[in-house]
């Protein structure tokens, strides 16, 4: 196992120099591939930004934070920021489209509050893998071969970027519609306790800046709140608490990506008493202050 402080935490533009791919800068990168010779990602390695692998035919075997996974045709597989990924293998008949972007990119290109609710309900700090039909696959390859163009046109930089961003609008909007068909589709063989924890995790994000008392929760699902808290962390191994702290994390991390905001309007919108409050709570969740977060991604 190679150690902790060993493995490459790597920027978009450095996995692209590895993978010999010209940078570009739209701020989100479309990668086609079929069949390798040789990995170029056999080392584990850190990503900065979020990871879209989509397997058009064929299956790749890899490991997210030393957890194994298949993934096999058509399936699209969303990989968070700061996991460490390790390409173990790939079929010989093997064809995926990689999809790359960092949280600024996606703050960025988010303007609604629907689309930002959109993202977040795609993007937390656990891996994501779903099903695709025939439909949604060729819709998700039609959005991903329409962004490469625009990215390898030599039009006028804002009419481009508009275009992406409009792009990326109904990519997240296809990728909420597969998650919506996979719920469905995985709801009809779930237990009540599995119910019962996506209940809570569907509460959890339409009120997570605002209720943060397991009390609450229990009694919107009218259940006791120790009930709740055993089987939320029967099903997830994490406390509600935890989880909570978590959506937070996700949506400060997202809220510091947009530097029109000061860290104080940031502390605000998350309903922290203090902006001295919220920069501890930051600090030992992620390791370091806003302030230091937000320089980072400069």
């Amino acid at each position: 196992m190679t150690p902790v402080d060993n493995i490459n935490n790597y920027s978009i533009k450095e996995l692209l120099d590895i993978l010999g791919r010209d940078y570009q800068e739209s701020g989100i990168y479309i990668d086609f591939h079929s069949s390798f010779s040789e990995n170029p990602l056999k080392y584990p390695y850190r990503s900065n930004n979020f990871t879209l692998l989509l397997i058009n035919q064929g299956q790749i075997n890899l490991e997210i934070n030393l957890i194994k996974y298949t993934l096999l045709e058509n399936t699209i597989t969303i990989i968070p920021p700061q996991m460490v990924i390790h390409f173990r293998q790939f079929s010989d008949n093997i064809n995926f489209t990689a999809i790359s972007f960092d949280k600024s990119f996606a703050f960025e290109n988010t303007h609604s509050q629907n689309e930002k609710s959109t993202f977040i309900l795609l993007a937390p700090n656990t891996v994501n893998k779903l099903s695709l039909n025939q439909e949604q696959k060729n819709n998700i390859h039609n959005l991903c071969t329409l962004i490469d163009r625009k990215n390898n046109q030599k039009s006028h930089l804002t009419n481009r970027q508009v275009a992406i961003k409009h792009l990326f609008s109904l990519l997240l909007l296809e990728l909420l519609d597969t998650s919506q068909y996979n719920y469905n589709t995985l709801k009809r063989n779930l237990s009540r306790k599995e119910i019962l924890t996506i209940k809570f995790l569907e509460l959890l994000q339409k009120h997570f800046k605002t209720e943060r008392l397991i009390s609450y929760y229990a009694s919107s699902l009218c259940v006791s709140e120790s009930y709740l808290s055993k089987v939320v962390k029967e099903i997830t191994s994490k406390t509600i608490g935890q989880i909570i702290d978590d959506a937070i994390i996700v949506e400060a991390q997202l809220l510091l990506s947009n530097t029109s905001l000061s860290i104080s309007e940031v502390s605000d919108i998350l309903q922290f008493n203090s902006t001295s409050f919220f920069g501890k709570f930051f600090k030992r969740k992620v390791g370091c202050s806003p302030r230091l977060y937000r320089k980072g991604l400069l």
